[in-house]
């Protein structure tokens, strides 16, 4: 089955310049992600695994390199530009939801398709049917202060796959729930993906989501190398 790439990462190269010392963090990273691939990165505190997701997502300049998302290069354009291909191709998940506290779950959802210029009707109505489509249409209204931890995080998903983007990415999506919650929260993402085919890359050091992947890829001394799932 073909497959058409929907982000590439081309020879990626991170260096950080402190009092005169160059730490170099990222070199001559290559990732290619296909529709409806799920892969996971791994790999030990400090080995730059978020700033490769920051890279990617097109919230940090590489020192060298390119990404592509879409076909479309995210370093060669105006900021303007890449906050559009941001907005319209790419999802994001934190470990910590990061939702605003003073708007209900659909005004939340719906933020990312304002942004977009999206009608407030419009918005709202696609915010409800993700809502619903995470599990949530009883929390519509419900601020994030006024759901466990579980649902803030679906919300949060929600929030991610509303524009349908091409590839969502995720750091520690699980880091901060309990056990029965975090694989609830997995088994909602295996669904999704099915569902809309989109994309997921996700950083983590949960090796029980890590392996659910279609690959598993461990960062370490600045290059990204393919694991086995008997070994993440």
């Amino acid at each position: 089955m073909n497959s058409k790439a929907v982000l590439v990462c081309d020879a990626v190269g991170k260096v950080y310049t402190e009092a005169g010392s160059a730490l170099e963090v990222l070199k001559d990273v290559c990732l290619t992600i296909t529709e409806g691939e799920r892969i996971s990165i791994m790999g030990t505190s400090g080995s730059g695994k978020s700033t490769l997701l920051n890279i990617l997502g097109g919230l940090e300049a590489p020192t060298q390199g390119e990404v592509c998302v879409g076909g479309e290069s995210l370093y060669s354009v105006s900021e303007e530009k890449r906050a559009q291909i941001r907005n319209r191709q790419l999802g994001f998940v934190y470990q910590f939801h990061h939702l605003l506290p003073e708007f209900d779950a659909v005004e939340n959802v719906a933020m990312p398709l304002l942004l977009g210029k999206v009608a407030i009707n419009e918005a709202r109505t696609r915010a409800q049917e993700m809502l619903k489509a995470v599990g949530l249409s009883a929390r519509l209204t419900h601020k994030p202060a006024q759901l466990s931890g579980g649902e803030r995080q679906r919300v949060a998903i929600a929030r991610a796959l509303v524009t349908q983007p091409a590839c969502v990415l995720m750091d520690e999506p699980t880091g901060n729930l309990d056990n029965h919650t975090a694989n609830d929260v997995q088994d909602l993402m295996a669904r999704l993906n099915q569902e809309f085919r989109t994309s997921f890359i996700i950083v983590t050091h949960d090796a029980e989501l890590a392996h659910r992947m279609d690959r598993v890829l461990e960062l370490r001394e600045g290059g990204l190398h393919p694991l086995t799932k008997d070994t993440a």
